[in-house]
């Protein structure tokens, strides 16, 4: 009887050393992951902007063409091009960038790599259409993009300033 009430306890013991434990490790795992976030960036080694060829599009250190993902920039020829294209070049050029990419949006038909841009903290997709410097694109039979808000809120706000390619 003594070992039976033994073995209870020991079985008892070990439930809560594993429940607890497993909290315990469960509750790290999580910090650790919250410290690097599930949308984190995608580049680990650092990449650099080494050519801007107009306000969406660039080429990188990694020798990849890079082109910003939701919106689009006046193209050579329309209105704001240069404008568009100096603002870029003054965020990123020569600069350490870092970027995310949506899920199933990676690569476009020209083999260019497709994202959200980002110079200290600073998303580069959200500023150019803040400033009126390009305006979102949005595929209707597409799932919601990751910063959609952001951007049609920013959009919004240009158009009301009639800033840049607003301004008519």
């Amino acid at each position: 009887m003594k070992n039976k009430a033994l073995s209870y306890i020991v079985v008892f013991v070990l439930v809560l050393i594993s429940f607890f434990g497993g909290s315990y490790f469960e509750k790290q795992k999580i910090k650790t992951q919250s410290s690097v976030s599930s949308d984190a960036l995608v580049n680990a080694i650092p990449i650099t902007v080494i050519e801007v060829s107009d306000g969406d599009t660039f080429k990188l250190s990694s020798g990849q063409t890079f082109r910003l993902y939701g919106v689009n920039a006046p193209e050579v020829k329309e209105l704001f091009f240069e404008e568009a294209k100096a603002f870029t070049q003054n965020l990123v050029l020569n600069k350490e960038i870092s970027f995310e990419q949506e899920e199933n949006y990676k690569i476009d038909k020209f083999s260019r790599t497709l994202g959200y841009v980002f110079i200290d903290g600073v998303n580069l997709n959200i500023e150019l259409v803040k400033n009126g410097l390009a305006r979102v694109v949005l595929y209707e039979k597409r799932a919601k993009i990751k910063y959609q808000d952001e951007l049609l809120s920013a959009e919004k706000t240009a158009k009301e300033l009639r800033l840049g390619i607003w301004k008519k």
